[in-house]
């Protein structure tokens, strides 16, 4: 099972190289602009909320940190952004190399103040690549309709 953690998190990362790439050249002066139907919400904002999530539960929750959060309506640029992503990928490296040989144990704790949660990793991990893709397909939507066509970000790419 560790194998196909690693794995299916290099996936994860590979289709996040091809949305970065499109952003790079071919976007990038428009990831702060707002989009409307988007409650005003930029490309930038679903980057960093994404981000957020990835600390919240994989470094704060479930490995027990205390890595602060970015302020989600603070634009970033792309490389800021790149690097906001290689420090997620160090999270979630330390997070694969604690869990990979028992995914399903159980992680439990106080997530809000009030709100005692127990589950295990492989739903937590679960839980973050299924949320990067649900906001990258509203990312990859505002880029079209801020005029841009963006790629195949699919794990399978043809």
């Amino acid at each position: 099972m560790s194998n196909l953690l690693y794995t299916q998190y290099a996936l994860v990362r590979d289709t996040r190289q091809v949305v970065f790439q499109f952003l790079e050249t071919l976007v990038a002066g428009d990831i702060s602009k707002p989009v409307s139907v988007f409650s005003d919400k930029t490309i930038s904002y679903m980057f960093v909320h994404i981000a957020n999530t990835y600390i919240a539960w994989a470094g704060n929750f479930a490995l027990k940190g205390a890595d602060g959060y970015l302020d989600q309506d603070e634009p970033l640029n792309l490389t800021q952004l790149q690097n906001l992503f290689a420090q997620i990928d160090e999270i979630m490296g330390r997070f694969i190399a604690h869990f990979a040989a028992d995914p399903m144990k159980l992680v439990k704790g106080y997530k809000w103040p009030e709100k005692y949660i127990e589950t295990d990793a492989y739903s937590i991990f679960t839980h973050l690549i299924t949320h990067e893709f649900h906001h990258k397909g509203q990312a990859m939507t505002m880029a079209r309709l801020l005029g841009h066509i963006p790629p195949d970000t699919d794990v399978m790419r043809f």
